[in-house]
C-alpha cells in the first residue's frame, strides 16, 4: 500500500528535519513498490500539495488492482535514444527515415541533449518550438513539420510503456495558419522561356523540358521514365517510378568512405514513387506533340537498359548520364538547366518545378476540372491543387453561374443520365 508522508517530519536526511510545524509548506512524499508484493521495486514521488500526493496514490493502487499499471522507465531513457528506435522501427522509405535522422541531429539533439523522455512536459516543447523560429530561424511550418514528427516519437515511447502520457497532446499549433503564412509565391515560365531553354539544353536532354512542361512531371519522375510507360496507342504516360537521391549506400571501408557517407551523400537509386504502394502509378494524358518528340528522341538517341539490382528498377531508360554508363543524376540536370538558362540569357531564376506549374496552370486556365488535373499532378488531395493554383482560376464562380443561367433559360442543352453508378466511401 502507497504511503503519503513529508520527509521533514519523519526521515533525518531532509535538510528540513526536525520541522515541528503544521502547515509548513514542504514537499509530500508518496512512497511505493510496483506490482510483485515485496519483490516489487520500490518508487517515490514528490509534491507540492498533500492532495496532489493522495490523488496520485490512488490512481497508482487503483491501476495495480487493474492491472494498467506501467512503470515509469522514461527517466532512465534519453529522448535521443527513444527517437533513434522510433527511426529504426515499421516499415519507411529510406527518403523518410533520412529526414527524421536529419531532425533529430539539427533539431532535436542539439536542443534536448541527454534529457530524459520521461521529464520532457509541454512547456518544453513550446520552448523548442520557439527556439526554433526564433533562433534557428525556420519558418513556423517547418517547426511544426519537426513538431509532429517528434509527436510521433512520444506516441511510440507511450505504446512501448516508456511514458504513460503523450506531452504532446498539451501543445496546441495552428499547422493551417502556420502553411497559409508560408506559402510561396508561384512563378511561371513564358512559353517562350521554356522554348528559350530547351534550345539550349544538349540534344539527349532536350526531352526533359516537355514532359514535364506538357505532361507535369517532377524532375524526378521525368528522369526515370522508360520506355515501358508510354502508351503511344492510348495517348497517356504512366508514371510509376523517380530518382531520388535517398538510397542505400554500400558499408564504408576507408576513413575516408565514412567521411563521405555520414549524414549526406546518400546513392541515386530508382524506386517507386514515395508514398504510393509498389503497384500504384497515376496515368498522364499524353499530348501528341509530346509523343512525337518522344518517338524522335528514341529515334536518335536510343534507350538506356537497367536491370534489376540495389537501387535500380528494370527498364529502357529514356535518359542516362553523359557516358551513358548510370541513371540521370540531380547534379548533371542541375548542371546542364543553369547552364541552359544562361545561355538562353534569362535572368529570371526559373527552375524546372517551374515546368509543372506551367501545366497545372494552363490546364486549369482552360477550363480542366480540378480534381482530373490533381490526379494527373499526383496529388492525393484535390485540395491542395486548389489551394495552389486558386489564381488561375479567379472567373470560375462567374463561369459557372453564366452556365446554369444558360441551362435554366434553356439557352444551352443539357443532357444528363438519369441514374448512374458511383464510387463511394466505404462506411
Amino acid at each position: 500500500m502507497a504511503r503519503v508522508f513529508q520527509k521533514c517530519k519523519e526521515e533525518p536526511r531532509s535538510p528540513y528535519y526536525p520541522c515541528e510545524q503544521t502547515r509548513c509548506g514542504h514537499p509530500w512524499t508518496v512512497r511505493y513498490r510496483e506490482p510483485g508484493g515485496r519483490v516489487g521495486r520500490q518508487r517515490e514521488k514528490t509534491f507540492e500539495k498533500k492532495g496532489q500526493a493522495d490523488a496520485f496514490t490512488a490512481k497508482v493502487e487503483r491501476e495495480k488492482d487493474l492491472g494498467t499499471y506501467i512503470a515509469p522507465t522514461g527517466l532512465l531513457h534519453p529522448l535521443v535514444a527513444v527517437y533513434r528506435e522510433f527511426i529504426a522501427s515499421g516499415d519507411r522509405v529510406n527518403g523518410t527515415r533520412y529526414q527524421y535522422e536529419t531532425s533529430l541531429r539539427l533539431h532535436v539533439e542539439p536542443y534536448f541533449g541527454s534529457v530524459p523522455i520521461g521529464s520532457v512536459r509541454p512547456k518544453d516543447l513550446q520552448a523548442w518550438l520557439k527556439w526554433m523560429v526564433e533562433d534557428r530561424g525556420y519558418m513556423e511550418s517547418t517547426a511544426i513539420n519537426r513538431y509532429e514528427t517528434l509527436a510521433g516519437v512520444f506516441s511510440f515511447a507511450v505504446a512501448n510503456e516508456y511514458i504513460t502520457k503523450n506531452p504532446c497532446q498539451h501543445v496546441r499549433t495552428s499547422r493551417r495558419r502556420a502553411k497559409r503564412r508560408a506559402k510561396k509565391r508561384i512563378q511561371l515560365p513564358t512559353l517562350e522561356e521554356i522554348e528559350a531553354i530547351e534550345r539550349n539544353l544538349p540534344g539527349p536532354y532536350k526531352l526533359l523540358v516537355w514532359l514535364m512542361a506538357g505532361c507535369g512531371l517532377r524532375i524526378g519522375e521525368a528522369s526515370a521514365v522508360t520506355l515501358q510507360q508510354f502508351d503511344f496507342e492510348a495517348g497517356m504516360l504512366y508514371v510509376d517510378r523517380q530518382v531520388t537521391q535517398d538510397g542505400e549506400n554500400e558499408k564504408p571501408k576507408t576513413a575516408r568512405q565514412k567521411a563521405i557517407t555520414k549524414g549526406r551523400g546518400r546513392a541515386h537509386c530508382v524506386r517507386h514513387l514515395k508514398w504510393r504502394d509498389m503497384d500504384e502509378g497515376r496515368a498522364v494524358p499524353l499530348p501528341a506533340s509530346i509523343a512525337a518528340k518522344v518517338k524522335e528522341h528514341v529515334r536518335v538517341y536510343g534507350t538506356f537498359r537497367v536491370e534489376e539490382g540495389p537501387n535500380r528498377l528494370r527498364g529502357d531508360y529514356v535518359f542516362s548520364n553523359v557516358g551513358r554508363t548510370n541513371i540521370l543524376m540531380y547534379s548533371l540536370v542541375d548542371r546542364l538547366w543553369r547552364g541552359a538558362r544562361k545561355a538562353a540569357g534569362i535572368t529570371r531564376k526559373i527552375t524546372p518545378h517551374w515546368l509543372r506549374h506551367f501545366f497545372a496552370s494552363a490546364g486549369l486556365s482552360k477550363g480542366v476540372p480540378v480534381s482530373d488535373m490533381a490526379e494527373w499532378l499526383g496529388h492525393r488531395d484535390p485540395r491542395i491543387t486548389l489551394e495552389t493554383y486558386a489564381h488561375i482560376m479567379p472567373d470560375a464562380p462567374e463561369r459557372l453561374r453564366n452556365l446554369m443561367d444558360a441551362v435554366f433559360t434553356r439557352e444551352a442543352e443539357l443532357t444528363l443520365p438519369l441514374e448512374f453508378d458511383a464510387l463511394v466511401p466505404a462506411a
